[in-house]
C-alpha cells in the first residue's frame, strides 16, 4: 500500500507543478457525494452501509493537447448518517460522520461546439481520512439505575470518549454491544470516471463515480472498501 500511496503522490506533485502552465484555468466545485461501505467479514458475513454528504473544492484545469486535459484538484468532504436503534436495555440516538481530504487527478477530453461543450474524464484519487466518528445519545436502565449521556467512538484511533454517564459500580460494561470493536485505515486510493458538461466557457456540471482499491480494515480477516458516486457544479475563472 505504501508504494502505490508514494506513486500516486508523485504523480500529485507532478499534477501540481503543471498545473502552472500559462493556460491553465482555476475553478472552485461542490456538489452531493454517496459513499457505500462494503464490510465483509468470514465471521458475520457482509455488513454495507451508506452515507451522504457534500464534497466542496479548487481545481485546475491544464490544457495539454487536442481535447485533452488534466485537471488536478483538491477537496474536502464530509459524510454522514442518523439512525435510531434499541440495543439491549438502551435506546440509542445515534450519527456517523466521515471527514476527508480528497486529491483527485483527472485526464479528461473534451469536444462539441464553442460555447457548450462535453467531456469525459478518468484517472486515480488519493483519499486521506481525516475524522471517522460515531456518535450515540443513550437512554436505559442497568441494574435498576437510570443511564443518560452520550458516546463517542473514533474509527481511526480507537479512542472512546463519554459525557455524562454514570456507570453503577461491580458492573460489567454494558456499552460492549454499542462499540464497535473495528479500527480503519486513514489513506485509500479510488479510480473512476465519469461525464460532464461545460457551457459559457465558464460553467460546468458532472457527475461520477470512484472505486476505492485499498482495503481500509485495520487488522485480519475482514475487509472494508468505499465506493462513492458524485454530483458537482462548478465554475472556472
Amino acid at each position: 500500500m505504501k508504494k502505490i500511496v508514494c506513486a500516486f503522490m508523485a504523480v500529485s506533485i507532478l499534477a501540481v507543478a503543471t498545473a502552472f502552465s500559462a493556460e491553465a484555468k482555476s475553478g472552485i466545485e461542490a456538489g452531493y457525494v454517496n459513499s457505500s461501505y462494503s464490510f465483509k467479514s468470514g465471521i458475520s458475513g457482509d455488513n454495507n452501509y451508506s452515507l451522504n454528504g457534500f464534497y466542496v473544492g479548487l481545481s485546475q484545469d491544464v490544457p495539454l493537447f487536442a481535447g485533452l486535459h488534466i485537471v488536478p484538484g483538491i477537496y474536502y468532504t464530509f459524510l454522514t448518517d442518523n439512525s435510531r436503534e434499541d440495543v439491549m436495555n438502551f435506546k440509542l440516538k445515534g450519527s456517523l460522520s466521515d471527514h476527508y481530504l480528497n486529491v483527485p487527478i483527472m485526464f479528461r477530453y473534451q469536444f462539441g461546439l464553442p460555447g457548450v461543450k462535453l467531456f469525459i474524464f478518468a484517472g486515480p484519487t488519493l483519499s486521506l481520512g481525516l475524522v471517522s466518528k460515531q456518535k450515540y445519545t443513550i437512554s436505559g436502565t442497568v441494574l435498576g439505575a437510570n443511564i443518560m449521556g452520550d458516546i463517542s467512538y473514533n474509527y481511526y484511533t480507537g479512542k472512546v470518549n463519554s459525557k455524562d454517564l454514570d456507570i453503577p459500580q461491580d458492573t460489567e460494561n454494558p456499552y460492549k454491544d454499542i462499540i464497535p470493536d473495528i479500527r480503519y485505515n486513514r489513506f485509500d486510493v479510488l479510480v473512476g470516471g465519469g461525464i460532464g458538461i461545460e457551457a459559457f466557457k465558464f460553467l460546468e456540471v458532472k457527475v461520477g463515480y470512484d472505486w476505492g482499491l485499498l482495503n481500509r480494515y485495520k487488522g485480519d480477516g475482514a475487509e472494508l472498501h468505499r465506493n462513492q458516486v458524485y454530483a458537482g457544479i462548478g465554475i472556472r475563472f
